[in-house]
């Protein structure tokens, strides 16, 4: 099955705040991982942002939910792994 991708409007901005090698390797990795198997590649995360996933691509993290009935992947934010602030961007956009 594969699984349709959708993206926060935000998250153009967060990819052009990364380097255009980094951003590439983000968007592969979404459309190779994401939209064959986002339960399966993603870790949960937890607390009040249990129904998010997170996703390590190099020193990048994507944050996304998964809408199993519709069979969506919802992009949310990309940034640094080192900035915990990716999850309160992406509880906001949430």
């Amino acid at each position: 099955m594969k699984w349709q991708i959708t993206y926060h409007k935000d998250v153009a901005g967060d990819l052009h705040s990364v380097s255009a090698t980094a951003a590439k390797r983000i968007l592969r990795a979404i459309d190779t991982k994401l939209t064959r198997a986002p339960l399966d590649f993603g870790a949960p995360l937890s607390g009040n942002l249990a129904p998010l996933r997170k996703l390590r691509v190099g020193d990048y993290r994507i944050v996304y939910q998964v809408k199993q009935k519709t069979v969506v992947v919802y992009v949310l934010a990309v940034g640094p792994r080192r900035d915990k602030e990716i999850y309160s961007i992406a509880s906001k956009r949430l």
